[in-house]
């Protein structure tokens, strides 16, 4: 029987949350720092959204004119790159995708940043080698919290929800995995990643005589 285990990028794969956020208001104080998205409003509403998104929420609650979405996109997207370039090697994370791999479970990584900057932090990190499918925010129509991305992924795997482990840490990332009716293990931080914790939940799947 088929097995997959899916992760999260940001807050679970690489502590890259704060990156994201600096380069978005870096990019938005290039075009009007009034604009700007303060630390409790990202905790509260922005986390884990595409950048679109969060442009788009701008525009429709703080009058950013939409006419400097591209400038904002693209300013962002090279801050991003530039920052992911320098992510450091994480044999942690690579010890934790070989056993699972050496265990026999397929695995993915499911993240609503652009193939792009998903790919360069991949391999910086370590991992891309031991991944099975990809699915990015320029792979699907819905990003999260749509459950779209773990759908698509776990399509292309041919296995069921319940045959699929997600591993989340945002509130929409979480409804995302919630609604593709998958498993979870919920995280903080890349803290929280172990190979201790994915054991522990991937034997409650188990004990429960769930399929996994």
């Amino acid at each position: 029987m088929k097995k997959l285990v899916l992760f999260d990028l940001d807050g679970v794969i690489v502590d890259t949350k704060q990156v994201h956020y600096e380069a978005l208001n870096d990019a938005i104080t290039q075009v009007d720092p009034k604009y700007i998205i303060t630390e409790e409003e990202h905790i509260a509403r922005y986390d884990g959204l595409k950048t679109l998104t969060k442009l788009n929420m701008l525009s429709e609650e703080k009058g950013l004119p939409y006419t400097d979405h591209n400038q904002i996109y693209n300013s962002k997207q090279e801050l991003t790159i530039k920052h992911f370039s320098k992510i450091p090697t994480s044999e942690k994370m690579r010890n934790i995708f070989k056993t699972l791999r050496e265990d026999g479970y397929l695995v993915g990584c499911c993240t609503n940043c652009i193939r792009r900057t998903a790919l360069v932090a991949l391999s910086k990190v370590g991992v891309i080698e031991y991944l099975d499918v990809i699915i990015t925010n320029d792979d699907v129509k819905n990003p999260k919290p749509h459950p779209e991305i773990y759908w698509k992924a776990m399509s292309m795997m041919s296995c069921l929800p319940e045959e699929t482990l997600i591993i989340e840490d945002s509130p929409y990332g979480l409804l995302a995995a919630a609604r593709s009716k998958s498993h979870i293990l919920r995280v903080k931080d890349t803290k929280q990643v172990t190979l201790k914790n994915l054991s522990k939940k991937l034997n409650e799947i188990k004990m429960g005589k769930q399929q996994l």
